[in-house]
C-alpha cells in the first residue's frame, strides 16, 4: 500500500463525518486509525457566520450524543420542545386555531426534541474529535479520487497526498461527488422551492412550543431557541424567496410577522435569512465493496423542520455498529457482506421517510379546498387518540424500529 495508512477515511468533516470519526474512535474497538478530510478550512466552518441554521435532535439522537461525550458540551445551548402545534391557517385569518397539537414528551416526560443551532453543535464536534489520538483531521483537503482493491482503498487528495485505508466513507453531501465516481446513481426531484431560514427574538416567552404553519408555498416552521429567540425554517417558492432576501431588514421582519403572528409581541430579527435550494435525492445503493455513502449524500431530502440531521445520526449509529461487530468476528470493515447489512438497515428507513415527507409537503403545500377538508378531518382524529397521538410523537423522537446501540444511549 502506497500513502498514509488508516483503518477509516471520512471524506466530509461535517456534522455526519465528525460524529462518526468521534464514535469509531470511542468505540470498545478502539484501535481504529481515522483520517477526516474536508474541503472547507477550520477556522471557516467554525464561524459564526458560517451556518445560521438550527436542528431539531431528536430524543434517540440525544442519546447517542449523549453516549458519545457531546451532549454534556451542547445541553446548555438546547432548547428543549415541550409542545408541538400544527396549523395550515390563511395568512388573513384573524384567529389562527390549530389543526392539531401535541405534548411532546417520551420517557417519562422525557422531550421528544431539543432545538439547538448548528454553530454549537459544530464547536462542540470539532474540540471533541481534536482531542482523539486516533483520529486526524485532513482540512482544508478533498478526495478527488479514489481506486478500490482487493485489500484496500486509495484516496488520492487535491494536495497530492494519498491515503490508504480499507473503507471509504462518503459524507460529501447531497451533490456528492464520490458517489458518482463510484458509479452509484440518485434519484433527484427539483422541488423549484428554497429553504429560508434565519433567527428572530421575540417579547413574550415561547414556552418551548414548536409550530409547524402549512401555507401553500410549503411549511414555516418557527423552533424554540433558549431565551426569547426562534429558529425559523420555511419554504418559499424560488422567485418570491429571492425576493423577501432583497428586502430591507425592516421588509423582512414585516414577512416574518405575517407568517409568525403577533403572539409573542414585537420581532426584531438577530441573523439575515439565507436560503437553500430545496431538493430531494436518494442513492440506488448506499454500498460498495470498500465504499459506503452517509448523510446527504446518501438521502438528501426535503425534510421538513429540520430533521435531516437526524437521519444522518442515524446512518453513523448504524454504520459504527456495523464496523465494530466486523471487528469483533474477525471480518474485513470493508467488505461488502458486512456493508451490505448498514444498508439494509438505513435504506428503507430513510426512503421511506423521504416518501412521508414529500407527501406530507404534498398534503399541505397547496390551498385546494377538497384537500383543506380532508386534511382537517384526518388531523382531527388523530387529535383525539391519544395511543395514536403517543405513536407519532415516539416516531418523532426515534424510537420506534430496531435502533443500534448508540441511539439506545449504549456503547458500542
Amino acid at each position: 500500500m502506497n500513502g498514509r495508512q488508516f483503518d477509516v477515511v471520512i471524506a466530509g468533516g461535517s456534522f455526519v463525518g465528525l460524529t462518526l470519526a468521534l464514535a469509531l474512535a470511542r468505540s470498545t474497538a478502539g484501535s481504529l486509525r481515522i483520517a477526516v478530510v474536508d474541503a472547507v478550512p477550520a477556522e471557516v466552518q467554525l464561524s459564526d457566520a458560517f451556518d445560521g441554521r438550527a436542528a431539531a435532535i431528536s430524543a434517540a439522537v440525544k442519546q447517542m450524543l449523549s453516549a458519545l461525550g457531546v451532549w454534556d458540551e451542547v445541553s446548555a445551548e438546547a432548547e428543549p420542545v415541550v409542545s408541538i402545534e400544527i396549523t395550515d391557517t390563511a395568512l388573513d385569518t384573524p384567529l389562527r386555531g390549530s389543526l392539531l397539537t401535541f405534548d411532546a414528551g417520551v420517557n417519562d416526560g422525557e422531550p421528544a426534541a431539543f432545538i439547538l443551532e448548528n454553530v454549537k453543535l459544530r464547536k462542540a464536534l470539532f474540540e471533541l474529535v481534536l482531542r482523539e489520538p486516533n483520529v486526524e483531521l485532513v482540512v482544508p483537503a478533498r478526495v478527488s479520487r479514489f481506486d478500490i482493491t482487493e485489500f484496500d482503498v486509495r484516496a488520492d487528495l487535491d494536495t497530492g497526498e494519498t491515503l490508504t485505508a480499507r473503507l471509504l466513507v462518503a459524507a460529501d453531501g447531497q451533490n456528492s461527488q464520490l458517489r458518482r465516481q463510484a458509479g452509484i446513481r440518485a434519484f433527484r426531484w427539483e422541488t423549484g422551492q428554497m429553504g429560508i431560514v434565519a433567527s428572530i427574538g421575540h417579547e413574550k416567552p415561547h414556552g418551548g412550543k414548536a409550530v409547524q404553519h402549512f401555507l401553500p408555498a410549503g411549511p414555516f416552521a418557527a423552533l424554540p431557541l433558549p431565551g426569547n429567540r426562534c429558529s425559523l425554517v420555511w419554504t418559499e417558492r424560488g422567485a418570491e424567496a429571492k425576493r423577501i432576501l432583497f428586502l430591507s431588514d425592516a421588509g423582512i421582519v414585516e414577512e416574518i410577522t405575517r407568517r409568525f403572528g403577533r403572539g409573542l409581541g414585537r420581532i426584531t430579527l438577530l441573523s439575515r435569512p439565507a436560503a437553500y435550494p430545496m431538493a430531494m435525492t436518494l442513492a440506488r445503493a448506499y454500498v460498495k465493496p470498500r465504499f459506503a455513502l452517509a448523510g446527504d449524500a446518501a438521502h438528501g431530502l426535503h425534510w421538513i423542520a429540520g430533521q435531516g440531521l437526524n437521519h444522518g445520526m442515524k446512518d453513523v449509529a448504524a454504520l459504527t455498529e456495523v464496523i465494530v461487530d466486523a471487528m469483533r468476528l474477525g471480518l474485513d470493515i470493508g467488505g461488502l457482506e458486512s456493508l451490505k447489512r448498514y444498508e439494509r438497515w438505513r435504506r428503507f428507513d430513510s426512503t421511506g421517510s423521504a416518501m412521508t415527507a414529500g407527501i406530507i409537503n404534498g398534503l399541505f403545500s397547496n390551498d385546494l379546498t377538497p384537500l383543506r377538508m380532508l386534511r382537517g378531518f384526518g388531523l382531527g382524529v388523530v387529535d383525539r387518540i391519544g395511543p395514536l397521538k403517543a405513536f407519532f410523537v415516539q416516531e418523532a423522537a426515534g424510537l420506534t424500529g430496531e435502533l443500534p446501540r448508540l441511539l439506545r444511549g449504549e456503547p458500542v
